[in-house]
């Protein structure tokens, strides 16, 4: 397990480091698929910030705790992730029992462009500028496991996954006011 701890408006002190570390191995003792994780301490004026991102088994797992003391934020996040670490272990291996399908993992690209510039006629040689160029992978997985991963990830606004059920690709994203919606293709 790679650990990365970054110190804002602080200073990182051997002691804390150590405690850090040893709070995330107790992490890794109740789920030991975890591969990075990247804590973020910080201090603003009397509001004592941890935040702790795991990538662990293809999903990423987000939590934060705030409270003035830095030891109870780091104690608060850890308890809150431990217990999505459970809850996500519990999930996985109610759906390892049942029988799963052979779908295959596919590779679509994500690209942002630049918009037009606000002209009256756009010649027809334009071509818009690509600003963002990304691949994602959509693996196969159920809309339980889908939502299940989409919880866990706090700053992931879109998963695009293809439906072991259906074998179709679909897209789960989170609403403004906090609620799923779900984008399944239909057969004509």
């Amino acid at each position: 397990m790679q650990i990365s701890i970054t110190g804002r408006n602080m200073e990182l002190t051997a002691p804390l480091k150590d405690y850090v570390n040893e709070k995330l191995n107790h992490l890794n003792h109740s789920f030991d698929q975890m591969i990075d994780v990247h804590v973020v301490l910080s201090v603003q004026k009397f509001h004592q910030r941890a935040e702790i991102t795991i990538h662990a088994n293809g999903i990423t797992i987000h939590g934060h705790k705030e409270t003035e003391d830095m030891y109870a934020s780091i104690d608060g996040v850890v308890d809150k992730l431990n217990r999505q670490l459970k809850r996500y272990r519990a999930k996985l291996q109610k759906h390892s029992q049942r029988e799963r399908g052979n779908g295959q993992g596919v590779k679509m690209a994500h690209r942002v462009l630049q918009s037009s510039p606000e002209v009256e006629e756009i010649p027809a040689d334009h071509a818009p500028e690509i600003l963002q160029h990304e691949t994602i992978g959509a693996k196969p997985m159920s809309i339980d496991e889908a939502v299940m991963q989409l919880e866990l990830s706090a700053h992931q606004p879109v998963l695009v996954f293809t439906n072991r059920d259906t074998d179709c690709m679909n897209v789960l994203y989170r609403k403004p006011d906090g609620q799923f919606g779900w984008i399944e293709p239909e057969t004509a």
